[in-house]
């Protein structure tokens, strides 16, 4: 995303030292793809900061690649609204903007709720035990302190529902819809939270076990729009993260 150069924001963290996140390079795989996955991560999981400089010759080093993929990578996640890029001052991890929470909000709903739908049509016990093991996961993460674990097992356990209903390629659109509520969430959430979750997801599968789709349908918007209550409530330290 192309931004004019009297707004460039302060920025995170210098050109010079490690990244916190690992790196292998696959020679079977194109570089540009690897690169632009590896980035996306790091910022989605909140390795990277908003504000956080994308300097290329950084970006080189630590990938151990030429500008090209590099460039390739930042071009695709700007597109996407992760990194800002300033023409001739640099490129940062873009700031979590609410009005594109707002946006991505809708569309991951919505696309959820009419998976649900369908999957409601297609459950079976055998699903049910699917995803009751993907939930009890969930707890053992939340058990453990790995919060990164849950947000991992919570991503499998709303995509499971893309194969119940048989639209497994929905879940590219979902995902995409998904990075900046990832990130959102990841960044302000309350570990409080996550048994609470936990709590919802169970009450999704107790109702499509009773056969009551309209009750799974209204308990998951219920639990989608529990990122509603974070905007309400973010810390004002983490303002300067956040952007109208």
């Amino acid at each position: 995303m192309m931004h004019a150069a009297n707004a460039i924001p302060s920025p995170m963290g210098a050109d010079s030292g490690d990244l916190e996140f690992d790196f292998a390079l696959d020679r079977r795989r194109p570089v540009a793809d690897q690169i632009y996955e590896s980035l996306k991560a790091a910022i989605v999981t909140v390795k990277l900061f908003p504000g956080t400089s994308i300097s290329e010759s950084r970006m080189c080093r630590h990938f151990g690649v030429s500008r090209t993929p590099v460039r390739a990578a930042i071009l695709r996640l700007s597109e996407e609204g992760l990194i800002d890029v300033y023409p001739q001052q640099g490129s940062y991890v873009a700031p979590i903007r609410l009005s594109e929470i707002n946006v991505s909000q809708f569309v991951r709903k919505a696309l959820e709720l009419a998976i649900l739908a369908e999957a409601a049509q297609r459950w079976t016990p055998a699903k049910s035990l699917e995803a009751r093991a993907i939930v009890a996961s969930q707890q053992a993460a939340v058990t453990a302190g790995d919060s990164e674990a849950f947000h991992e097992t919570d991503d499998q356990f709303h995509r499971a529902f893309t194969r119940f209903a048989e639209r497994e390629g929905v879940w590219s659109s979902i995902r995409l819809a998904k990075a900046g509520l990832s990130r959102f969430v990841r960044l302000f959430g309350n570990p409080e939270r996550l048994p609470v979750a936990i709590e919802e997801h169970l009450a999704i599968l107790d109702a499509l076990d009773a056969g009551d789709a309209n009750a799974a349908l209204d308990r998951l918007d219920y639990h989608l729009d529990k990122i509603f209550k974070l905007l309400e409530q973010v810390p004002d330290k983490y303002r300067k993260y956040v952007s109208d």
